[in-house]
């Protein structure tokens, strides 16, 4: 059976988790329109919906969108109050956000021994990796997928796919290599229980790879590419200021959601939204059904749902 997970980014909206596929007050049109085309698709293909199974708390995208330890514990709590398993996704951090990140890395490691459960953290940083591969064995790490290099350019992405290439070309960027066998020896050392996916435009091709790991594959939105220059963060900086150093942040991705056009491809067919530090494309709805009926065919799956934009 596919596990089911659905990702929130803070406190306010854990009660999302509940019932996915409700509408709520601070949902925006890209949002509500993903949310139907995710859950008709859902419905076709395992008739009905379902409680989700575990809940992933936390940004994997922005060190300015980490909660703070009394908030992580909040989400906990609730988690396992409600009868979900418990994920804590983390981003790439600094040296200042670093230490605040580890503060809760630790008391999750503490939770989990003394509890005598499993807690997850989704680890999208090579340095956090090797520390809590070191210092927190209790924890179960998952590989985010901003360490998972496919190709996620919804510009291009299509072209990669043309039935004119190779086909060992086209196979090349339909996988991973988080699956070559360097990589497989590294990821041995660790507690590694999983690997992050996005749905790929030229499609994966995963299903001859008998992973050790749990794939896990989020919906309705994909990563483009993420950064430090964060487009938001310096909307109400002067030009000349614009892009210099880290942005003072105010949150203001809670706010504003840009949709970026390239006039040099008016005919794509993918929608791409900026969201603070991060680019995602929406997931057409060829891509959804594609998606979920991938699940069938690989073993261990996983889908994340993200309601909301997830940064």
């Amino acid at each position: 059976m596919v596990e089911f997970a659905v990702a929130v980014q803070s406190q306010r909206d854990l009660p999302l988790v509940e019932s996915p596929w409700a509408s709520f007050a601070h949902q925006n049109p890209i949002e509500t329109e993903m949310q139907t085309i995710f859950f008709e698709e859902w419905e076709r293909l395992y008739e009905k919906k379902r409680k989700p199974d575990r809940i992933y708390f936390g940004s994997e995208f922005c060190q300015y969108r980490l909660p703070s330890l009394s908030t992580v514990k909040k989400a906990l709590a609730y988690s396992w109050h409600n009868g979900f398993e418990f994920t804590f996704a983390s981003p790439y951090v600094h040296n200042q956000k670093f230490h605040l990140l580890l503060e809760i890395l630790e008391d999750l490691h503490q939770t989990a021994g003394v509890a005598g459960r499993s807690i997850e953290v989704v680890l999208n940083d090579w340095g956090v990796y090797h520390h809590v591969r070191t210092n927190f064995p209790s924890l179960h790490i998952v590989i985010g997928r901003l360490l998972n290099k496919t190709i996620r350019d919804p510009r291009i992405a299509d072209y990669y796919d043309d039935e004119r290439a190779p086909e060992s070309a086209r196979n090349v960027v339909k996988e991973t290599g988080l699956f070559s066998d360097s990589f497989s020896r590294f990821l041995e050392s660790a507690n590694v229980v999983g690997i992050e996916f996005d749905e790929l435009v030229q499609e994966h091709k995963l299903a001859q790879h008998k992973s050790p790991y749990r794939l896990s594959f989020h919906f309705p939105f994909g990563c483009v590419a993420s950064g430090n220059a964060c487009m938001v963060g310096f909307m109400e900086a002067s030009k000349k200021e614009k892009f210099r150093g880290d942005p003072e942040c105010k949150q203001q991705c809670q706010l504003y959601t840009f949709e970026l056009k390239n006039r040099q491809f008016t005919d794509m067919e993918y929608r791409i939204f900026q969201k603070g530090n991060t680019a995602f494309y929406a997931y057409n709805p060829n891509i959804v059904k594609r998606g979920l009926q991938g699940m069938i065919d690989v073993a261990s799956t996983r889908i994340v749902y993200s309601p909301r934009i997830p940064v």
